[in-house]
């Protein structure tokens, strides 16, 4: 069953990866020009973990998080209410401390101060945290030795998702329509994709023996794909508060990006201080694309890795090897937006690109023939590159702060 729902979830996830290794004399040809064939997910599917009875009793605060506060109260006030001694701001102290973060003094000092930008500052900033728990639980249930320890690791995840973070989810699908662009109409299944790729992995490390190879990919898939989720947001957001001069919309664009500020780390390490400086001055003068181009210069960097990671004779074959291709996809699923807007690019061939190098994988096809698939992801990885203004196509350097005006 397990190898069953495995390619729904590679099929759900792979709606997009480029000076190109050294690009062809002639443009390469598409690995297929068609749209692989489409893979349906269940017709309806229950949020994972929201009826587990071991799902963390933290949750039951969120619903205060997110609710609006009564009328002439001070917005803040709901949120300390409902973080402040509870059980919520003790599963965020568990997560620094598993984590090595400082979540719980972030929210604790927007918290200290009142109105409506440090409640929003708050509200984000409780979302981060629970993400980064997401992301932990997912690593534990990934790598520990522990057969026990990962089943019940990856029930927290699941929890953390079905009880709070998937209405991130529900927000960026009731936002394709708003932003009415093609560049996000295929994050209408975003939600399904994360649903899905917990309850794969649920069935796979609870199988006996666990099921590497479905588990690994997925946990790849889900924690990718909540940091589409968040790309969204932001662009939402920033844009909102450039069309509205709303310094809360710029307030929440900020929130969104802290959540993505640690994939800048040796990859642009320099556009953190951009964003940042961007989204806390004059919403007005928040330019979006600008925003999303330092994020994308730091996303695409990590996609390179994987476009030729799997070629390691060490991974072909292996459920490390499969994790790696899904880590690659996923990561380029969030900088489709950027890639539609390259010249000759064909989405629905590089999405079948990244499938049949997760089946070539897979099946430990020639070196040959991984090469070149490699290659092709590789090639539009690159071109998006060269589109970003990095000076070289790179897995590994990070950006060089841009000398100061004069």
């Amino acid at each position: 069953m397990l190898r069953l729902l495995a390619p729904m979830l590679v099929a759900l996830l792979m709606t997009s990866c480029g000076e190109a290794p050294p690009a062809p004399a002639t443009k390469p040809a598409p690995i297929v020009k068609a749209s692989p064939a489409p893979m349906t997910p269940p017709p309806t599917m229950t949020p994972p973990g929201t009826d587990d009875l071991r799902c963390d009793p933290a949750f039951v605060y969120l619903n205060a998080v997110r609710s609006e506060p009564p009328a002439n109260t001070d917005p803040i006030a709901t949120v300390r209410v409902a973080y402040q001694g509870t059980a919520l701001q003790a599963l965020v102290k568990r997560s620094d401390a598993a984590t090595a973060r400082q979540d719980d003094a972030t929210i604790s000092a927007a918290l200290a101060e009142a109105g409506p930008g440090p409640a929003i500052a708050a509200r984000y900033a409780i979302d981060g945290a629970l993400g980064q728990w997401m992301r932990h639980s997912l690593k534990v249930a990934a790598e520990d030795k522990d057969a026990a320890v990962r089943a019940s690791a990856w029930n927290e995840a699941r929890c953390v998702w079905s009880q709070h973070l998937r209405h991130l989810g529900l927000a960026v699908v009731n936002h394709v329509d708003t932003l009415r662009s093609e560049d996000t109409l295929d994050d209408s299944s975003v939600i399904e994709v994360i649903d899905l790729g917990l309850t794969t992995g649920a069935a796979a490390v609870t199988a006996d023996p666990i099921d590497e190879r479905v588990l690994l990919p997925a946990r790849q898939t889900i924690e990718k794909t909540w940091y589409r989720l968040v790309h969204r947001e932001l662009m939402h957001h920033a844009t909102l508060a450039r069309q509205t001069s709303d310094p809360l919309a710029a307030r929440r664009a900020l929130g969104l990006f802290e959540m993505l500020r640690d994939r800048m780390a040796d990859k642009n390490s320099p556009g953190a201080a951009v964003v940042t400086a961007m989204l806390t001055g004059p919403a007005a003068a928040i330019d979006p694309a600008a925003v999303i181009r330092e994020v994308d210069v730091a996303l695409v960097k990590r996609a390179r890795k994987y476009c030729s990671e799997a070629l390691d004779p060490k991974l072909v074959g292996t459920a490390a090897g499969l994790a790696s291709v899904a880590e690659g996809a996923a990561y380029t699923r969030v900088l489709m937006p950027g890639l539609r807007k390259l010249p000759d690019f064909d989405a629905a061939a590089h999405i079948a690109a990244w499938q049949a190098f997760s089946e070539a994988v897979g099946a430990n096809e020639s070196p040959d023939e991984l090469k070149r698939l490699s290659d092709e992801l590789m090639h539009w990885n690159c071109a998006y590159q060269q589109a970003l203004g990095i000076r070289e196509c790179t897995a590994t350097a990070d950006e060089l702060a841009k000398p100061a005006k004069r």
